[in-house]
C-alpha cells in the first residue's frame, strides 16, 4: 500500500516520481504553503451545498494551488453557476487573468429541465442537469464581484473539446479541469491543459466522485506516464508541471 504523503518534505520528494496516483494529507500542501511564505489569507463563501458544488477542503486546495504557483492565466473549464470563478478571481493579484469556458445555450437547449434526485442516478444524467442549470441560472456567483475583477475575467461560451488553446489562450499556469466528466471529454480537456501549460499545474475535480467515474478511471490511466496528486478527503487531482516546489 502506497505512503500517504504528510509532509512537505515527502510532497518535494514525490514530485520526482515519474507516475502514479500519489495521496497525500492537505497538512503537506499547507505546509508548503508556509515554506514558501504563501499568504495566508484567502477570501471565500461558504460553500454551496446544492449539486454541482466544491467542499471546503477542495477550495483551500484550489487556493493554495493558485497561491503557491502565482499563475498570470488561470483557466477553468467548467464555470457552472460561477463560484470557483470567482474563488480565483478574489484570492489572485491584479496582474493574474481568469478565463473561464462553458458550453454556449445552444448546446444545452434541447435538454429537459429535471430535479436533483433524477441527477444523482448517473454519471450522464448528472451532467445533464449541470448543464441545463447553468443555461438557466447563469453566473450567479459573479454578479457582485467589483469592476476591477470582472476587467480580469474573460467568459467563454464554447465547447472546451472543440477550442484550439494554443490559438485562443496561448498560455496559462493553471488550468482547472471540471467540466463534462464523460471519459473522451476528460481526455481531449487535459491533452489541451498540457498542450499550453509550460510551467504550472493541471487540476481536475471529482476525482474519486462516486457519480463521476470515468474522471477516476481516466487519471488511472493517465498516471502510468505521469505523477498525480490526490488530496486526501478532497475530490482534486493535480500534476505539476515543469515546476519547481
Amino acid at each position: 500500500m502506497q505512503k500517504v504523503i504528510d509532509s512537505a518534505a515527502a510532497l518535494r520528494s514525490a514530485v520526482a516520481a515519474k507516475s502514479g496516483i500519489h495521496e497525500l494529507k492537505l497538512r503537506a500542501l499547507l505546509e508548503l504553503g508556509n515554506e514558501l511564505k504563501v499568504a495566508t489569507e484567502y477570501t471565500a463563501n461558504l460553500p454551496p451545498i446544492e449539486i454541482g458544488s466544491i467542499t471546503l477542503v477542495d477550495q483551500v486546495v484550489l487556493v493554495l494551488l493558485a497561491k503557491i504557483v502565482n499563475p498570470r492565466k488561470i483557466i477553468e473549464i467548467g464555470t457552472y453557476k460561477g463560484f470557483t470563478t470567482r474563488l480565483f478571481i478574489e484570492n489572485t493579484p491584479e496582474g493574474c487573468d481568469v478565463v473561464s469556458i462553458d458550453l454556449p445555450k445552444g448546446l444545452t437547449a434541447h435538454l429537459a429541465e429535471t430535479d436533483e434526485r433524477s441527477a444523482l442516478s448517473s454519471a450522464e444524467q448528472n451532467d445533464d442537469y449541470l448543464r441545463k442549470r447553468q443555461e438557466i441560472d447563469g453566473e450567479i456567483y459573479l454578479a457582485s464581484i467589483t469592476e476591477a475583477q470582472r476587467k480580469r475575467l474573460t467568459l467563454v461560451k464554447e465547447d472546451s473539446t472543440k477550442i484550439n488553446f494554443k490559438e485562443a489562450f496561448q498560455s496559462a499556469e493553471m488550468i482547472f479541469i471540471d467540466g463534462g466528466h464523460e471519459h473522451q471529454i476528460v481526455r481531449a480537456d487535459t491533452e489541451n491543459a498540457f498542450g499550453i501549460v509550460k510551467s504550472g499545474v493541471i487540476v481536475w475535480h471529482d476525482y474519486s466522485s462516486k457519480i463521476h467515474g470515468d474522471v477516476t478511471e481516466y487519471l488511472a490511466e493517465f498516471s502510468k506516464s505521469r505523477a498525480v496528486f490526490h488530496v486526501a478527503n478532497s475530490l482534486v487531482a493535480f500534476a505539476l508541471v515543469n515546476f519547481e516546489l
